[in-house]
C-alpha cells in the first residue's frame, strides 16, 4: 500500500514554511491563526473560524498520509452513528487493496479494528450511487452506513461544489478524504506543502458543506 500511495502522492517537498502559509491565509480569510505547542506531536498550527470550524496542522493521524497532515473539522450536531465517507475512485482502490491484503495475508475472518476507520467502513458499508452527479460518479466513490440523511445532504448545491471541485483543483493524485463520524465532519490531506490558493478552495468548499450538514442535521 505505501509504494502505492507515494506513487500516487508523488515526492514530498519540506518548504519549512507552512505556519507561515497558513497565518497568511487565515489573514487573507478573516480567520484566527494559532501556534500549537505538543512535546509528543512535535507542535503544530490551529486556524479556527467563526462560523464554526477550525483547522489543524501536525503529525499525521493516518497511515495513508505521510508526512504532516491537515485537518479540517466542524462538529456538525448529526447523530454521532452516522459514518460516511467521501474520495477518489484511485485512493478508495488503494485502501480497499490494502485491507483486502491485511485479511488475506493474516487469514483475518474479522475486520481490524488496528484500521482507521475510514479504511474499515470501505469493506463494512455499501456504496452509494452518484448517478444523479455524473462527474462525480466518474472519479468518486461514497460509502454511508445512513443513505437516506447523505442523500439529504448532497443536494443540488452540495453536488455543485463537488463537481466543480473535481473539475478544478480535486485531482486524483491530491490524497483527500472526507468523512462524517460521530456528528463531525473531517477533512483530511496531506500538510505539506502547503499553498494560500489551494488553502482558499479547500476552506471555501469545506465551509459550505459543513454548513450544509449542519442544516440537515437541525431539519
Amino acid at each position: 500500500m505505501f509504494d502505492a500511495l507515494k506513487r500516487l502522492i508523488g515526492p514530498s517537498t519540506a518548504s519549512g514554511h507552512e505556519g507561515e502559509t497558513l497565518a497568511a491565509w487565515a489573514k487573507v480569510d478573516g480567520l484566527v491563526f494559532k501556534r500549537v505547542k505538543d512535546k509528543s506531536a512535535g507542535g503544530g498550527y490551529v486556524v479556527e473560524s467563526s462560523r464554526g470550524w477550525r483547522v489543524e496542522w501536525g503529525a499525521s493521524q493516518r497511515v495513508y498520509i505521510h508526512g504532516p497532515e491537515l485537518r479540517f473539522r466542524c462538529d456538525t450536531g448529526i447523530p454521532s452513528d452516522v459514518q460516511c465517507i467521501l474520495l477518489t475512485k484511485v485512493l478508495a482502490q488503494t485502501l480497499e487493496s490494502d485491507v483486502f491484503n491485511r485479511y488475506t495475508n493474516a487469514m483475518q475472518t474479522q475486520i481490524d479494528h488496528t484500521l482507521p476507520d475510514e479504511m474499515r467502513w470501505l469493506a463494512m458499508h455499501p456504496r452509494v450511487s452518484l448517478a444523479v452527479a455524473p462527474v462525480l460518479a466518474k472519479r468518486f466513490a461514497l460509502f454511508t452506513n445512513a443513505e437516506p440523511l447523505t442523500q439529504r445532504w448532497l443536494g443540488a448545491e452540495v453536488v455543485q461544489w463537488l463537481e466543480e471541485a473535481a473539475q478544478t483543483w480535486w485531482t486524483d493524485a491530491l490524497v483527500l478524504v472526507l468523512t462524517v463520524n460521530r456528528g463531525m465532519l473531517t477533512l483530511r490531506m496531506s500538510g505539506r506543502p502547503l499553498e494560500s490558493s489551494q488553502l482558499h478552495l479547500v476552506g471555501a468548499l469545506f465551509e459550505r458543506v459543513a454548513l450544509r450538514l449542519k442544516e440537515v442535521g437541525h431539519g
